[in-house]
């Protein structure tokens, strides 16, 4: 069997899909041959697409971002993963939204064997915003970097250190800062700081280190370093620092709503992402309450043995052979 796997023009300073697919890519060449390409942005897409069709495979599997190309594959073997719909949700407006929820998910949903999601939020999105037929669409969820194993940390650091993952609106800075504004901790913040946001943690004297640019060991060593990590996104297609926190063994904070819930199982301490009030006391519960904050750290090593890259892998080529089978049908 041989798998292509088509993905976005490599970044470097960007840690999403394509370096989740490593981690997967690494599983899947043990039993299987697996071939990568990434989009070349120095060639037009019909020169990319003309690459791509003339690799001698059994799939196609576009890991994200490129359903566009759909429609000039062949659809029997051609497989598409979609992330999430949050651009098209709550960014989007008008005649802008129509064409890009065409572009990016209905008219890809009809050139493709089959889509995969990574969350059941983004599987039921998919059927609400686009009447896409649930037979066609499987979910298969992410998987943690391997380098990601349990670290004990018995006793919190003085001050008390907080990880927060990004910084698009969507995580819901603005409210978490102030929600902690009277603790005794330290805030890091990985990614980049709007000048508003900055306002914001000068307002609230926040004592805060925001680091840029960072490679993946050293996201992972971020990790090891924290107490908790703060993860109360408004909405999400997944939520991947809530199962990398969970393998590294860290309280996670998150929120009730979106994919969260499903993704952290009873491995976090969910909270309304739009009340400060309950964002506050559940740093207050968590700080204060040894036991729970146990309990939290041991479910959370339990739920991320569901998402290792072993897993996940298997997932996908058991749907690769199932696409092989029928076809051959």
């Amino acid at each position: 069997m041989r798998i292509l796997l088509v993905h976005r023009a490599q970044n470097e300073n960007r840690h999403s899909f394509e370096e989740l697919f490593n981690s997967i890519t690494k599983e899947l060449s043990k039993e299987v041959s697996v071939i990568n390409y990434y989009q070349n942005k120095t060639i037009s897409t019909l020169a990319n697409i003309k690459a791509i069709k003339k690799i001698d495979c059994d799939i196609i599997h576009l890991t994200g971002g490129l359903g566009f190309y759909t429609p000039f594959l062949p659809k029997r073997k051609t497989i598409l993963t979609i992330h999430d719909t949050n651009h098209y949700e709550f960014d989007l407006r008008g005649l802008k939204k129509w064409l890009f929820g065409w572009m990016f998910f209905k008219i890809p949903s009809l050139f493709v064997n089959q889509l995969t999601t990574v969350s059941e939020h983004t599987k039921h999105n998919l059927i609400r915003f686009f009447n896409i037929d649930e037979h066609k669409i499987k979910v298969i969820p992410n998987c943690y970097p391997t380098e990601f194993e349990p670290i004990i940390k018995n006793d919190f650091s003085n001050p008390i250190r907080i990880l927060q993952i990004g910084t698009k609106p969507n995580k819901n800075i603005p409210r978490l800062v102030e929600a902690i504004k009277e603790l005794d901790v330290e805030l890091t913040i990985i990614g980049k700081l709007s000048n508003e946001l900055i306002n914001t943690l000068t307002e609230y004297k926040i004592n805060f280190v925001n680091k840029v640019n960072l490679s993946r060991e050293e996201i992972h060593q971020e990790y090891i370093y924290c107490d908790i990590v703060a993860f109360v996104s408004l909405h999400e297609g997944f939520g991947l620092p809530i199962i990398e926190a969970n393998a590294i063994g860290r309280t996670v904070i998150t929120s009730n709503i979106s994919s969260m819930p499903e993704v952290a199982n009873k491995a976090a301490h969910f909270v309304n992402p739009f009340a400060i009030e309950d964002i506050k006391n559940s740093f207050n519960q968590i700080i204060n309450n040894a036991d729970y904050r146990k309990s939290l750290v041991e479910n959370g090593w339990e739920n991320a043995q569901l998402y290792t890259s072993k897993i996940v892998a298997k997932k996908y080529k058991n749907l690769y052979t199932e696409i092989l089978t029928s076809s051959a049908k």
